[in-house]
C-alpha cells in the first residue's frame, strides 16, 4: 500500500478518543495561532479555544509562541496546551479541557495520542483532503525542517523566542503572498546555499520566495 487516505473523520477519532482516555475531560481542541484558526473541537473547546484566538491570549497562543507545554485555566477550566506540528500558518496546538488540575496519568495518555493528532493534522494540512503518497509524505516532513531551520536561522541573527521567528516568517511570507514553506527553503538557500539533504527531491521555490528571503536576511542583519 503506497497511499493513505486522511481526513476530518480521523482527526475526529484522535480527538475523541483522547477524550475518553481522560476522566473528567470537558472538551478537545486543535487550533492554528498565529493565523487563529479553529481547525477541530470537542466540548468547551470550541467556545474556549475561539476565545483564546480572537483575543491572543491565553496558554493556546502561549504555548504556540513559546514552544512549549503549557498548564492553566481559561474561563475556570483546566487547560493543557501542546503545540505539535507546523504549517504555513502556525503551530498547531492541542488543547485538552479538564475538570481538575492535569495528573501524571492525564499527561501521559495527552503525551502518547499528541503526536499521531499534530500529525494527522500536518498531513490533513498538506495534502487538502487528496490522497497522499508516499513521496508527498517525505516532502511534507522536508518542508517542515527548512521552516524549523529558517527560525534558526531568524533567532541566529535577531535573538528572540521561537515563536517570534516563526511569526517574522509568517508576515514576510504573508506579505508577498508567497507560501510559508518556499520562503523558509529559499532562506535555508540563500544563507546557506544549499539544502542539508536530497536538494532534488524539493521543488525549488519561486523567484518571490527568493526576493523575500534576501530582503528578509538583508533586514535582520543590520
Amino acid at each position: 500500500m503506497n497511499q493513505v487516505k486522511f481526513g476530518a473523520e480521523l482527526l475526529s477519532r484522535l480527538m475523541d478518543h483522547l477524550c475518553s482516555r481522560l476522566d473528567g475531560c470537558e472538551g478537545v481542541g486543535l487550533s492554528v495561532w498565529p493565523d487563529g484558526t479553529l481547525l477541530r473541537a470537542i466540548g468547551v473547546a470550541e467556545e474556549l479555544d475561539a476565545e483564546q484566538l480572537s483575543t491572543g491570549s491565553g496558554p493556546l497562543v502561549d504555548a504556540s509562541r513559546d514552544e512549549r507545554q503549557v498548564f492553566g485555566e481559561v474561563s475556570g477550566t483546566h487547560v493543557v496546551a501542546v503545540p505539535g506540528s507546523w504549517g504555513d500558518s502556525g503551530p498547531v496546538v492541542l488543547t485538552v479541557y479538564l475538570s481538575h488540575k492535569p495528573q501524571v496519568e492525564d499527561l501521559k495518555a495527552i503525551e502518547e495520542i499528541e503526536p499521531l493528532v499534530a500529525t494527522a493534522a500536518a498531513v490533513v494540512e498538506f495534502c487538502s483532503g487528496e490522497v497522499l503518497r508516499a513521496d508527498q509524505m517525505v516532502r511534507m516532513v522536508q518542508h517542515r525542517r527548512y521552516i524549523e531551520q529558517a527560525k534558526g536561522l531568524v533567532m541566529g541573527a535577531r535573538p528572540c523566542a521561537p515563536g517570534e521567528a516563526f511569526e517574522l516568517l509568517v508576515r514576510a511570507s504573508q506579505h508577498a503572498n508567497v507560501k510559508l514553506r518556499d520562503v523558509a527553503t529559499a532562506l535555508v538557500l540563500v544563507v546557506g546555499g544549499t539544502l542539508e539533504d536530497s536538494a532534488e527531491e524539493v521543488v525549488e521555490p519561486p523567484p518571490a520566495a527568493f526576493e523575500v528571503a534576501r530582503n528578509l536576511w538583508d533586514a535582520l542583519r543590520v
